[in-house]
């Protein structure tokens, strides 16, 4: 600080005069002048300061940080991202379990439908029928067994997890963690196993339908609708039911039906179940539903769980007309399941078809075998024996050895369908159905088939389990259920029309002129053979 005089000589101008000028300094209160500041604090010595380095405490001198979350990986616990939720339940390989096959576009394994915490696993009932044994019987790799990220953004989730699903393209087969879904493709088109676009979310629907009438199943979700699936499915060991939703409009008659499906019945012991065309037309020669080996199944419509308004969805309780006649059975037509390709957690309130009633019954026989399963013992998959037919299930009750094979299976549902009492029948709401009529059971086999199959009404899966025996009937008024014998005439004449049909005149047939010698179909006015091999 002080005063200082300073000369200043002009130059610009010839002539100029030299001037002086008196400058007066002060310091500011805070002293004149500042110190230079102190050197950066680097505790680890790695040549960063600790305010810019992401690891302050431990040298690191290239900074490496994987999961771009501001920790190195040196001081990082997770470095390659946060740590992973705890891993899923893993069932118990000695458990009793079913496979059901569903053939369809893509499914949507983010949607919350599938996973613990959603109206078919509540709190304290995850999905866990997925066990080692399962995951060895389809060969599914550990790199196969995929972990999603699930926050309810679907977006956000599907690019997070855009390395896995690259993993995932090289697999065979896939198991989505934390679900009982898992995947094969057969389809060329990119992504595997997810819907191409919103209109590719047929196979959600149909895959969600099946776990709704039997959250414990396990669904194996087969994408591709051609021959290649079809044939994995009737064939492979570890598969029970097979259930397809798609053929040729109007049920025309064309030479072909679902590729080896009699195979699949006859030689592998399993079960079809075809859905008949959304239309009046026939089911005898339906490629889907017709062929007497297969289940066919049209639509019923019934009052249903709806998650969106939390309330019993409206229905008539009736025959949906808008469905194929002549089936095997009737089921749900119009479904509240997930519907969609880039969501987690929504539902469409109107999922129509016999594409969805068909999964549904499926479904349903899978939680009748599943219950029959654990009371005999049984594990694992269809039992083949020398000398003996294919058996669904093999082991003992009360001492005694019991079996059940899918013929019985089969005749043990005609039985225990239901047909709805005409006081179960709304009319008002029948005319906003797509137009359903009540079933008038002494002549149900007009309208329905045998009947309704339900996993929720007419207690068609505890009358199954009764008439197979693995269940006890009440001392008085438990009175087993069958049907007429006018109506067992009706269903046989169908039964007899379907054989000669596919028999007869079908050359693309499995059976065209190659029937089997013994007609393994256990027809109405027969007794069911006695559950034992």
């Amino acid at each position: 600080p002080g005063t200082y005089t300073i000369l200043v000589q002009e130059s610009v101008n010839a002539g100029a005069l030299p001037f002086t000028v008196t400058v007066t300094t002060e310091c500011a209160a805070s002293g004149c002048g500042t110190a230079p500041p102190p050197p950066p604090v680097d505790r680890d010595g790695d040549g960063i300061a600790d305010s810019a380095d992401n690891c302050p405490a431990v040298s690191s001198v290239d900074q490496t940080d994987n999961d771009g979350d501001g920790v190195g990986n040196i001081c990082d616990s997770t470095p390659d991202g946060d740590a992973p939720p705890p891993p899923p339940p893993v069932g118990d390989s000695g458990a009793a379990r079913v496979v059901v096959a569903v053939i369809d576009s893509g499914i949507n394994p983010y949607h919350a439908f599938y996973n613990a915490g959603s109206p078919i696993y509540p709190e304290g009932s995850a999905p866990a029928s997925v066990t080692e044994a399962v995951l060895g019987e389809f060969g599914v790799e550990a790199d196969c067994q995929l972990q999603l990220t699930r926050t309810g953004d679907f977006t956000a989730d599907y690019a997070k997890d855009a390395a896995l699903w690259a993993r995932a393209a090289r697999c065979d087969v896939v198991w989505f963690k934390g679900t009982n879904v898992l995947a094969k493709s057969f389809d060329t088109a990119a992504p595997k196993y997810l819907p191409n676009d919103e209109a590719d979310t047929h196979g959600v629907g149909t895959s969600a339908a099946v776990l709704k009438a039997s959250p414990e199943a396990i669904v194996l979700f087969l994408e591709g609708v051609n021959g290649t699936a079809e044939g994995y499915a009737m064939t492979h060991p570890a598969i029970d039911f097979v259930s397809t939703s798609y053929g040729i409009p109007g049920s025309l008659p064309l030479p072909g039906h679902i590729a080896l499906s009699y195979t699949g019945t006859m030689t592998h012991g399993k079960l079809h179940f075809g859905a008949c065309d959304n239309s009046p037309a026939p089911g005898t020669a339906d490629g889907t539903c017709g062929p007497w080996w297969s289940i066919g199944v049209a639509g019923f419509e019934e009052r249903d769980d709806n998650y969106v308004t939390g309330e019993q969805q409206e229905a008539g309780h009736g025959r949906n007309l808008t469905s194929g006649s002549l089936p095997d059975f009737l089921a749900d037509f119009n479904q509240v399941l997930p519907y969609c390709m880039a969501c987690e957690d929504s539902y469409n309130e109107f999922t129509a078809g016999t594409s969805f009633s068909t999964p549904r019954t499926a479904g349903t026989a899978a939680k009748i075998l599943l219950e029959v399963r654990r009371k005999l013992g049984h594990a694992g998959g269809i039992v083949k024996s020398a000398g003996q037919p294919p058996l669904l299930a093999k082991g003992s009750l009360g001492g005694a050895p019991m079996s059940l094979s899918n013929w019985q299976l089969r005749r043990v549902m005609e039985n225990a369908a239901w047909l709805p009492p005409l006081s179960e029948y709304d009319p008002i709401n029948g005319v906003f159905d797509q137009v359903s009529v009540p079933v008038f059971p002494q002549a149900g086999f007009l309208f329905a088939g045998w009947g309704v199959i339900s996993p929720d009404n007419g207690d068609v899966v505890a009358e199954s389990l009764k008439q197979i025996g693995v269940i006890p009937r009440a001392a008085t008024g438990d009175v087993a259920r069958n049907k007429s014998q006018p109506y067992c005439v009706a269903m046989n004449a169908q039964m007899q029309a379907r054989k000669s049909y596919w028999d007869f005149l079908i050359i693309g047939s499995e059976t065209w002129l190659a029937a089997p010698a013994e007609d393994p179909y256990l027809y109405c006015d027969s007794p069911i053979p006695v559950f034992t091999f």
